[in-house]
């Protein structure tokens, strides 16, 4: 067997030097590596060796006997021979090959390889089974499932030539951007039947109250599969490349009352006096969920349907929210005035649901009017904090009257009425989701802070750096792996997902359970 590792323990470096190896040689070879260890930490004391470089010597010995490790396991299974034919459960006879097959698998320590017999129906079919490989449940990709994990838990954050510089320091070796490309695409898609499919949080772990939100954030597609993605619903000047991801989150959190002067300090940060006793904590959010969905297609009999990335978004939504909601427990639906998104909520959730409009949009439109009418940054601020104040104590129509008042008054004429008239009508056209005087007092969410971070922290973060441009297919992978990541759900993706490989790559593994490995004769 042939082995790569590193040299910090004065081991040959290149998998070509190494002759093949019996185990009680590699096994040997791993015991002097232990005892030069053991020996190299008293020697680094006498020495005076700092901190840092004793450290940096002890990770690439852990690495070098990790190898020497993993490559005992390996060739302590011998050549996978359960003789020179079986047969399967569906009375399938498999035949040995006539010589042993090389096979190559790579882990973070490095690669490792071996010569194992095959079971086929015959000359030149396919193998059904590879005794050694099926009893270590190896993945059918030449990469170890831990170092798949690894790898992507560097390309989530970072862009692959990046990530594939760091991996070499970290781990040695070379990595290729390539690979590492076509692992995000593969775990990415298995990434998206997860998420489908969540585990349910136990009700205790829940909050009262149930909150789904949703928000586009727009992504620099290459311009061939840009043309496949209706750009943005609102027009844009250069909208370019960039279509638009629908973000969908959905989460449970306690009741929080506020009051409308509450809110107001918080969004101006005014400085408050110190209370005599300190106040409640403000509930967090439990069990967050969050996706990202592109548009996508179903084909029905020969027509392919489109579906929007708003529906995917929506019936992902609308599963999290039949999954997860108790008897009699209040929904809560959240989101910026973006017409299709309410459309369509109201398609999947009708009346059962409570239209909240986000207050930051609101305060943002506040703002564009107190331009409309001053120059001056405090009055612009006096005027935004009154009509805050108003629409918060439930006072909407008030505003919108007391708004176009004014711009009678002032005698508002071209882009200046036009963006009057636009505030006015959003205001108007989204009355009916802003009883925030009603909301306060029952303890809702009334700003999409969770949807907006997400959208920066899932899609923003990795995707909209400088010169990225993305395919279809890989934007929809890095963003479902992206989503797998950031939740409390990695761990059991992992788990999950290792545990359906293993059983697609090795379906006769039963067919071993009586083979005899090798014994260590030392």
């Amino acid at each position: 067997m042939k082995v790569q590792h590193s040299n910090a323990l004065g081991n040959p470096t290149s998998a070509e030097t190494q002759q093949e190896r019996t185990p009680e040689q590699v096994a040997q070879e791993l015991k002097q590596l232990a005892e030069r260890f053991q020996n190299m930490l008293p020697e680094a004391v006498r020495t005076g060796k700092s901190f840092d470089e004793v450290e940096r010597t002890v990770f690439q010995c852990l690495l070098t006997m990790g190898l020497e490790a993993m490559q005992l396991f390996v060739a302590l299974q011998g050549d996978g021979d359960v003789g020179p034919q079986i047969v399967t459960e569906q009375e399938q006879t498999l035949r040995r090959s006539a010589e042993t097959a090389r096979t190559r698998i790579r882990s973070i320590f490095g690669e490792h390889s071996f010569r194992e017999y095959t079971y086929s129906p015959g000359r030149n079919k396919r193998i059904e089974l590879r005794g050694v490989s099926a009893r270590m449940q190896l993945p059918a990709t030449g990469w170890s499932y831990l170092l798949e994990e690894f790898s992507q838990m560097f390309c989530v954050d970072q862009a692959f030539n990046q990530a594939a510089d760091n991996l070499a320091a970290v781990f040695g070796g070379e990595f290729s951007v390539q690979t590492l490309e076509h692992t995000n695409q593969r775990l990415g898609k298995q990434a998206d039947t997860f998420l489908d499919n969540l585990p349910t949080p136990q009700p205790k772990s829940e909050g009262e109250l149930m909150v789904a939100s949703a928000d586009g954030k727009g992504v620099p597609l290459v311009k061939a599969d840009a043309g496949k993605v209706a750009a943005f619903e609102t027009s844009k000047k250069r909208p370019g490349n960039r279509r638009m991801a629908t973000v969908a989150s959905v989460y449970t959190v306690d009741p929080h009352q506020r009051s409308a002067e509450d809110v107001v300090a918080a969004l101006f940060r005014d400085e408050q006096p110190q209370p005599e006793a300190p106040p409640p904590k403000r509930p967090q959010p439990q069990n967050k969920n969050t996706t990202a969905h592109f548009p996508t297609s179903e084909q029905d009999g020969d027509a392919e349907i489109p579906i929007s990335g708003i529906h995917e978004a929506m019936a992902w939504m609308s599963d999290q929210v039949d999954a997860r909601r108790q008897p009699q427990q209040t929904l809560i639906v959240h989101m910026d005035g973006q017409v299709s998104l309410w459309d369509t909520a109201q398609l999947y959730f009708g009346a059962k649901m409570v239209e909240v409009l986000d207050f930051l949009h609101v305060s943002l439109y506040v703002w564009q009017a107190a331009a409309l009418f001053s120059e001056a940054h405090d009055q612009r601020e006096k005027f935004t904090r009154q009509r805050l104040l108003k629409l918060l104590r439930g006072e909407v129509a008030s505003v919108i009257r007391g708004l176009r008042r004014l711009g009678s008054l002032h005698k508002l004429k071209g882009q200046k009425r036009k963006d009057l008239l636009r505030i006015c009508g959003y205001f108007e056209n989204n009355k009916e989701r802003m009883r925030y005087a009603e909301y306060l007092q029952a303890g809702y969410p009334i700003a999409t802070g969770v949807i907006e971070g997400a959208c920066r922290h899932l899609v923003k973060d990795r995707m909209e750096r400088t010169g990225m441009r993305w395919t279809l297919e890989g934007a929809r992978s890095m963003l479902n792996l992206r989503a797998a990541f950031q939740s409390d759900h990695w761990k059991t993706f992992n788990q999950q997902r290792i545990q359906t490989l293993s059983n697609s790559a090795h379906p006769h593994r039963n067919l071993i359970h009586n083979y005899q490995p090798l014994n260590l004769a030392i």
